[in-house]
């Protein structure tokens, strides 16, 4: 199979869908059902291959970096487009992952501009026939409800669950990266970017709530930034006085899992989700987990992790409380949660993304 994807998304963003793409990629990469890879950047057309393995590791001889021309993408079997963005006309058929639809079920959690050209992405993508990939069955139910789309028209693939969260690590490695960063344990930890949707008001009034029924527990918060941040910006930078909340920028994937294996709890209280990646990342390195009663996230959870409604702090408040309280539970939740991760390993999801591939291109 000649592939082609747009890798614009792995090139120039840190949030759920550009780990999607990293991470689709890589593990296409590795299998030998490709005959060959090209990448695009129709974002912003970059083709310089150091890029793309600055972000993506050293890529072999099979993967081409090319501009999205007609002679290019008539050479291609089909097109996978994992970041909203469409190939030009001239595309072979095509895949076009569509992550949520909260720009429809939760538009004041998006900026007008970010509304409009998402939806005539999912516009384009349904004019020209591309087969839709939803991440998750909730987010299928969404698509199927709100763009009134036949049900056996929506595939579903979760994402590929990067290898490097796992369980086993250098522990002594981790703690010192942790204590770099400012972070002492015990602690609880938290990863999402500074927008409305991922509910950080809500977990901080929870935190501030707990007050000193946490013992010596820090509050970690690994955000990227976000819209509409101020609020939640300037809260954080008041609260990480005292040093019970250390808030952390941009770090790299190995250090992130190294916080997710010492962490007591992991907390993602977010309004809506098409998936909910830190959930099972946090789950495959061996964190208890809270998160929502909402959209995708009992899905990826299963059984192991405690859920609570995101709109109700003492819910959350409550939820971090028992499980820090509870070293049973915390056991019991981090067993079943490393079972449940493995349904997202590369090793159960790729054939089954292969499947897709090859309906999508008859």
């Amino acid at each position: 199979m000649r592939l082609g994807i747009d890798a614009g998304r792995a090139l120039h963003g840190r949030g759920g869908v550009s780990t999607y793409t990293r991470e689709l990629i890589r593990s296409l990469v590795e299998s030998p059902r490709v005959e060959e890879i090209t990448l695009f950047d129709l974002d912003r057309g970059c083709l310089k291959r150091q890029a793309f393995e600055r972000e993506l590791g050293s890529l072999p001889e099979k993967v081409v970096v090319a501009p999205a021309e007609r002679s290019v993408l008539e050479g291609l079997n089909l097109f996978h487009a994992p970041g909203f963005a469409m190939p030009p006309i001239g595309a072979p058929r095509h895949v076009f992952t569509l992550h949520d639809l909260t720009v429809l079920s939760h538009p004041h959690c998006h900026t007008l501009d970010n509304r409009v050209r998402t939806l005539a992405s999912i516009a384009e993508a349904l004019v020209r026939g591309a087969t839709i990939l939803a991440v998750s069955t909730a987010t299928k139910e969404e698509i199927v409800r709100l763009l009134a789309l036949p049900t056996a028209s929506v595939e579903i693939i979760p994402p590929l669950l990067n290898p490097i969260f796992q369980v086993a690590g250098d522990r002594d490695a981790d703690a010192r990266a942790a204590a770099r960063l400012g972070v002492r344990e015990p602690y609880v930890l938290a990863v999402a970017s500074l927008e409305p949707r991922k509910n950080f008001g809500r977990l901080l009034d929870a935190w501030s709530s707990l007050g000193g029924t946490t013992g010596a527990h820090q509050l970690v918060v690994v955000a990227a930034e976000g819209w509409r941040q101020g609020r939640v910006r300037r809260r954080l930078e008041r609260m990480t006085g005292d040093g019970s909340v250390v808030k952390i920028g941009h770090i790299s994937e190995e250090v992130l899992a190294g916080l997710y294996r010492r962490a007591n709890a992991f907390v993602f209280p977010s309004l809506a989700e098409g998936f909910g990646l830190p959930v099972a990342e946090a789950m495959a390195c061996g964190a208890p987990v809270v998160t929502s009663r909402a959209s995708s996230m009992p899905e990826v959870a299963g059984d192991a992790a405690l859920l609570v409604d995101p709109e109700e702090t003492d819910e959350i408040a409550a939820a971090i409380d028992r499980l820090l309280g509870d070293i049973d539970l915390r056991r019991r939740l981090r067993d079943r949660g490393l079972e449940r991760a493995r349904s997202f390993s590369r090793e159960a999801l790729v054939p089954r993304l292969f499947e897709v591939y090859r309906r999508a291109a008859l």
